[in-house]
């Protein structure tokens, strides 16, 4: 069953930069193309920072670390794999490691995060944020972690 939650985490790792590759290729950065009456907005971006392109210009600190992030995310989930039960948290590990890693694959080998999914909202900040489906994984995983804490564990 070990296997099962690393090659879920490597799916997912995939999945993202099929998806990643797929929206490369549009030709344009500013054709956006709306879903479900306008709420979801699809785009391509380049992303040079962190989130909401904060520490812009700053990539090879990112990626250093962002590296030593997902590395411990990995011991951490390893370390768990080896435990009965948790099955919320080895999902939420699964999910936060295969995010993990598409997003620091983009910043290693393109010297950026290709993002793509932006929302309508009532609240302007927001709708200038844009996603990737890796973003979702980490923080679903970041949730589940965080949910499965007492799991299996008497507390």
């Amino acid at each position: 069953m070990k296997f099962f939650w690393i090659q879920l985490a490597l799916g997912l790792f995939q999945t993202d930069l099929a998806v990643k590759h797929e929206i490369n290729k549009e030709s344009g950065f500013d054709r956006e193309r709306s879903l479900w009456g306008g709420r979801i907005q699809v785009r391509k971006l380049r992303n040079y920072g962190t989130a909401g392109g904060r520490w812009t210009g700053h990539m090879p600190e990112i990626i250093k670390v962002s590296g030593l992030m997902t590395l411990g995310c990995m011991a951490a989930f390893v370390r768990l794999l080896f435990r009965e039960g948790r099955t919320m948290q080895k999902l939420g590990f699964s999910l936060l490691t295969g995010g993990a890693l598409s997003n620091l694959y983009d910043r290693c080998r393109k010297g950026y995060v290709v993002d793509y999914i932006s929302f309508r909202t009532p609240f302007p900040r927001l709708n200038r944020l844009v996603f990737n489906l890796s973003d979702f994984f980490i923080m679903a995983g970041a949730l589940l972690i965080c949910f499965g804490q007492t799991e299996n564990t008497g507390e």
